[in-house]
């Protein structure tokens, strides 16, 4: 007899995240299995089941960001080294109230007309423009704007979460242990 694989989220989630991140997801407002086979009636094919049951849980439709006072966000025309503008995160999601920014719905309309693909987008890196989609075979492939080719990526969803968290964890600490500017209350450095 074959079991359905359950995934525990909140223990990738923990495993990665501290007190330095702020995280938002649906929580109860997590959508049923009506709205996920409506989707996957409009995108034409099936999602994969470890997504499926993500977007079910309470943390499908979910935002993580390193806190602003640990990673302070660049101003505009600010340079630096790609890492250091890569905040966070976003799994797209499908709750009754989630913004349209990570609606899954709305993202992956907006992005078959822009790209003319048929594939499906549902994960974001914060300050990067590539995209993590679905292709009809349920595999994943990174969208690069550059060239607008997909590139596969050979892991599952929940790999690939596990991955992206533990990348932005490892940012986080790299921001973290950076020396920090000296706060400009007007003094003038003392003397020895």
């Amino acid at each position: 007899m074959w079991f359905k694989k359950k995934h525990d989220f909140e223990a990738i989630l923990k495993k990665h995240l501290d007190r330095d991140f702020s995280v938002f997801a649906c929580g109860e407002d997590a959508p049923d299995e009506a709205v996920l086979r409506t989707f996957e009636r409009e995108l034409g094919f099936k999602l994969p089941d470890d997504f499926r049951d993500f977007s079910k849980s309470s943390l499908g439709g979910v935002y993580v960001e390193v806190k602003e006072d640990i990673w302070p966000r660049a101003e505009p025309f600010e340079a630096g080294p790609f890492w250091s503008f890569l905040y966070g995160l976003v799994v797209y999601g499908f709750a009754g109230d989630v913004p349209e920014w990570m609606d899954m719905r709305i993202q992956t309309e907006a992005f078959r007309r822009d790209t003319k693909s048929d594939y499906a987008p549902f994960f974001k890196v914060i300050g990067d423009v590539d995209l993590y989609c679905f292709g009809k075979d349920q595999s994943i492939s990174r969208w690069e704007h550059e060239t607008g080719e997909f590139a596969r990526v050979d892991k599952a969803f929940v790999e690939l979460l596990d991955f992206e968290l533990g990348e932005l964890r490892a940012r986080k600490d790299r921001k973290k242990a950076e020396p920090r500017d000296p706060p400009d209350d007007g003094s003038q450095p003392q003397r020895p």
